[in-house]
């Protein structure tokens, strides 16, 4: 286990589960039991009755024992899929509500937990996904990560904020993590031979996005609780309880100012100045040596797998040990599939495998000899496995799918976008490194504000017709310095978004090698290129000319806002009434 949950969610499941006796009984109603479910990171999906349940994995760490006992009760419980969200965690799904409480007591035993995993609380603290493997990084940051969620878990005041609180470590200056994208961002760093970080604050995307502020230029690792705990202080003291909209730290940061915000903070470090992050070391096991899979049959060794090792085979720091990304659609992934790959990892060792920010799954600690067998595993469940990586790196949110706040399908559009490509002839491995990230709305949960080439949902009319249309945003700079997120340039129907895609890596491709890479291109002559396209697919046909461009990708029925409606991250938010 990497975190150790509280003594007190035993009596919180009990408390949770009187108040499911009581709202099936008609006791309580609907809105009484959501601002108690969410924060334990129950969410009801568009479909009334059905819930999700978002399990915490601080750093997307978690056991092939683990990863086994999610999928035994995502197919005891939910619909027999596990998905990986952007925030490393797991999600089951297709639940009712007679098993929610079964669910988080045969979590429990797992060492695993829902709670915090919605709501307005302390959210899964994310880390680079190649901390402890990267021959760049500063140093592992993930045993920071885990110290801090065991501790800020136990804390009651952790689940009543005004806003939910997001925390993130990254292991260089790369910021992999997205340190400068979270309310609260640690940046690894060594001065004076000393470990630390740099510290930044009130970032976020949404659809008011911003770059954190930096807060401190450098701290030792020993603070990283007191920081933490400090402005998470200032937010629940300061913070807007009264307007969902306006509540995220990033809105106190600019009603406060920074000098304000800053003697706020100061205020609260004074207060927990003897207050330090307990130490905590991963324990590092040996790593087994496994050179045959049984039951698999072999697959050559020749061009496909030399193919697979160039696009997501890395070296890591340790001698001898390799990393592999396995690409995941949509972060949605089978049951069988976890159990058969939990089977494989089991014989390497309890640290082997991590869920990225990018929806998808890193092993590590993979010895080289036993890479061969790794393909033949990953081959044989993942599909993208066999596809370029800049295909396998694509995120697409849910959207309207089972999101109540979604307005278009960005899975279905997506999907679409990588049927056009693998069709064409195009060399898409010169796209890798290139993220590509679709939205359903201008809430960011497919991150396209980090997006080099993103898009985000929004209804479109013709002659006074809703189809589904995508704002189309590219750019976007990810790094500790000079960081900025992706620019408006135009917008596409989600119908002619594949041939827009394709068309804009056509127009790449051809200007090679002048263009250094994708972001070189978009720094020149790409930008302009978006403009020029988003004003050739401008018009679309008439209704009755084509009916195709007013069904979403995946849809049966016509484009419609109907079903959409009020989100359920703040619905532990317990508003106070003006006297």
């Amino acid at each position: 286990m990497f975190y150790q949950l509280p003594e007190s969610l035993q009596p919180e499941i009990d408390a949770l589960e009187k108040l499911i006796v009581d709202f099936r009984s008609g006791t309580i109603d609907a809105s009484t039991l959501k601002a108690h479910r969410v924060p334990f990171g129950i969410y009801e999906q568009r479909t009334n009755g059905i819930y999700m349940a978002r399990v915490r994995c601080p750093g997307g760490m978690i056991t092939p024992d683990q990863l086994t006992g999610v999928a035994r009760l995502s197919d005891k419980y939910g619909n027999g899929e596990i998905h990986i969200t952007t925030r490393q965690e797991l999600q089951i799904h297709g639940l009712l509500v007679d098993r929610l409480i079964p669910l988080q007591r045969d979590l429990l035993k797992e060492g695993l937990s829902t709670r915090g995993g919605g709501g307005n609380t302390v959210r899964n603290v994310i880390v680079s996904p190649e901390s402890g493997i990267d021959p760049d990084e500063v140093f592992d940051v993930s045993p920071h990560a885990c110290a801090l969620t065991t501790r800020l878990i136990a804390d009651p005041g952790s689940w009543f904020l005004p806003r939910k609180f997001k925390i993130a470590f990254s292991c260089c200056a790369r910021d992999s993590g997205y340190a400068r994208f979270n309310d609260v961002g640690f940046i690894a760093r060594i001065r004076d031979g000393v470990r630390g970080f740099r510290v930044y604050v009130a970032g976020g995307m949404g659809s008011k996005p911003e770059v954190g502020h930096l807060l401190e230029d450098f701290i030792p690792e020993r603070q990283v609780f007191a920081v933490a705990e400090a402005v998470k202080r200032v937010f629940s003291r300061h913070g807007n309880r009264k307007n969902r909209h306006a509540a995220r730290l990033r809105f106190l940061w600019r009603e406060l100012g920074e000098e304000r915000f800053r003697s706020l903070y100061q205020a609260e470090m004074a207060e927990l100045q003897d207050c330090e992050l307990p130490k905590s070391e991963l324990e590092v096991q040996p790593v087994a040596r496994v050179d045959a899979v049984p039951h698999i049959e072999p697959i050559a060794k020749g061009a496909d797998c030399a193919l697979w090792k160039s696009r997501f085979v890395a070296e890591q720091k340790q001698d001898g040990l390799f990393s592999v990304l396995i690409p995941v659609l949509f972060g949605n992934v089978s049951t069988s599939s976890i159990v058969a790959l939990a089977e494989f990892l089991h014989r390497l060792g309890p640290d082997v495998v991590r869920l990225t920010i990018g929806q998808n799954l890193q092993l590590r600690n993979i010895p080289e000899q036993s890479l061969v067998g790794t393909f033949e595993v990953v081959r044989g469940l993942f599909e993208l496995s066999t596809a370029a990586r800049f295909l396998g790196d694509a995120i697409a949110c849910t959207g309207a799918d089972t999101c109540k706040l979604g307005i278009c399908l960005p899975r279905g559009a997506l999907q679409a976008v990588q049927e056009r490509l693998r069709r064409s002839n195009l060399d898409l491995d010169r796209l890798a490194g290139c993220r590509l990230n679709l939205s359903g709305c201008p809430n960011s949960c497919g991150q396209h504000p980090l997006a080099d080439l993103g898009f985000y949902g929004r209804a479109g009319r013709n002659n006074e017709v809703l189809y589904p249309e995508y704002n189309v945003v590219a750019g976007a700079v990810v790094g500790e310095h000079a960081p900025q997120f992706a620019e408006a340039l135009g917008r596409v129907s989600a119908r002619d978004l594949p041939e827009f895609v394709h068309e804009l890596i056509v127009r790449f491709l051809s200007g090679q090698p002048r263009f250094e890479s994708f972001r070189h291109y978009l720094q020149t002559e790409g930008k302009q290129d978006i403009r020029a396209l988003c004003e050739q697919f401008r018009k679309i046909p008439d209704f009755e000319a084509d009916q195709n461009y007013y069904y979403d990708w995946g849809a049966k029925a016509q484009f419609r806002l109907e079903g959409k409606g009020g989100g359920e991250c703040a619905a532990g938010l317990l508003w106070i009434p003006e006297k």
